[in-house]
């Protein structure tokens, strides 16, 4: 994974350290990119062309019952992540869901290891 720059999903902005945004790399970045892929609406902005995820789609307001739909966003979270190289394969993807969160708990191999993450959107 090349550099990227520090996000804070909580605060919705950039990490700054004595006035320049943070830099960041291998799995830090790593697990940033699939935070960030996740919590884009694939096809929602221009500038993400072929970039993203149906993840809403599948969740807000859907009329599907819950064993398709978490079928449906196992697989939606898979392929997306396969876009990243560095992420070798997807071991397992749990979700649960309360009122206003999906959470979403990933086991992955990478070119790191094997690593986990958790995201919630």
């Amino acid at each position: 994974m090349k550099n990227s720059y520090k996000f804070d999903f909580t605060d919705n902005e950039f990490v700054f350290v004595n006035g320049d945004c943070k830099r960041i790399s291998g799995i830090d970045a790593l697990k940033q990119w699939i935070e960030k892929i996740l919590r884009t609406q694939l096809g929602a902005y221009a500038m993400y062309t072929g970039y993203g995820s149906n993840i809403k789609d599948l969740v807000i307001g859907s009329a599907y019952n819950r064993d398709f739909t978490d079928t449906e966003l196992k697989r939606e979270i898979e392929e997306a992540l396969l876009k990243n190289d560095d992420i070798l394969s997807v071991e397992s993807i749990d979700i649960s869901r309360n009122r206003k969160t999906l959470s979403v708990n990933i086991s992955i191999t990478s070119t790191y290891g094997k690593e986990s993450a958790v995201v919630n959107i």
